[in-house]
C-alpha cells in the first residue's frame, strides 16, 4: 500500500485537479488494482465466451483483491463491504473492456434512412458529390482552401464553415443541423 502522505488529501475534493487517467485504486493499493484488472479480464472473457472456468477465476481473483484491501485496512473493516465494493470494481472494469472492444459503428447507432426530411447517403462505401450540402461550395475545386469531411449522420460532405463540430480523434465531422444526433457524440471540436 502506498504511504498515506503520498496519497491525495481526503479532506478536499477527491476529483478536483485529478486527471481523468488517474486511478484511485491503483493509488491506494497497486497489488489490489492488479488483481482487479486480472479479474476484469477473466469476467469479460467469461461473459463474451460463456466460459465457466474464466468466470470461476474472476470470482477467485475478486476475493483475493478484497482480501488484499482488507489486509491493508488492518482487518478492522466489516468483511462483506470490501468484497461487495471490489466485485463492483471488477464489473465496472469488465464493462469498460467490453465498451473498448466493440467498434463505435457497432454500438447500436446506425445512420438513419432520413433525417429531417433529407434522404441520407447510403452507407455502402460510395461517396457523394464533393459539394457542401449546406452552402453548396464545390469542395473538389483546387482553388478551394476549405477543409471538409463527410458528415457522420447524413453521409454528405460538409465544409469547415458549416460543420457543427469534428471528432479530434478521427477527423469525422457533423453538419451543424445534425450535431445533436447520437452518431455525432464525439464531434465536439469546432473550427
Amino acid at each position: 500500500m502506498n504511504h498515506i502522505q503520498a496519497m491525495r488529501n481526503i479532506n478536499r475534493n477527491l476529483f478536483e485537479g485529478v486527471p481523468a487517467t488517474a486511478d484511485a485504486l491503483e493509488e491506494y493499493d497497486p497489488d489490489a488494482a492488479e488483481l482487479v484488472r486480472d479479474a476484469a479480464q477473466h469476467l469479460f472473457k467469461a461473459r463474451r465466451d460463456n466460459d465457466q472456468a474464466a468466470l470461476n477465476e474472476a470470482s477467485n481473483l475478486t476475493f483475493r483483491a478484497a482480501a488484499e484491501l482488507l489486509n491493508q485496512a488492518g482487518g478492522s473493516v466489516y468483511v462483506r463491504f470490501p468484497i461487495m465494493i471490489t466485485a463492483r470494481l471488477v464489473e465496472l472494469e469488465a464493462a469498460l473492456l467490453a465498451a473498448k472492444a466493440q467498434p463505435s459503428n457497432e454500438r447500436n447507432v446506425k445512420r438513419p434512412d432520413r433525417i429531417n426530411g433529407l434522404k441520407t447517403w447510403p452507407d455502402d462505401g460510395t461517396l457523394p458529390p464533393q459539394i457542401c450540402r449546406l452552402c453548396d461550395t464545390d469542395l473538389a475545386d483546387v482553388n478551394n482552401r476549405l477543409a471538409s469531411a463527410i458528415c457522420v449522420v447524413c453521409g454528405y460532405w460538409v465544409c469547415e464553415s458549416c460543420d457543427g463540430g469534428t471528432d479530434p480523434a478521427t477527423g469525422d465531422a457533423v453538419c451543424e443541423d445534425h450535431k445533436g444526433h447520437p452518431l455525432a457524440v464525439h464531434c465536439t471540436e469546432y473550427a
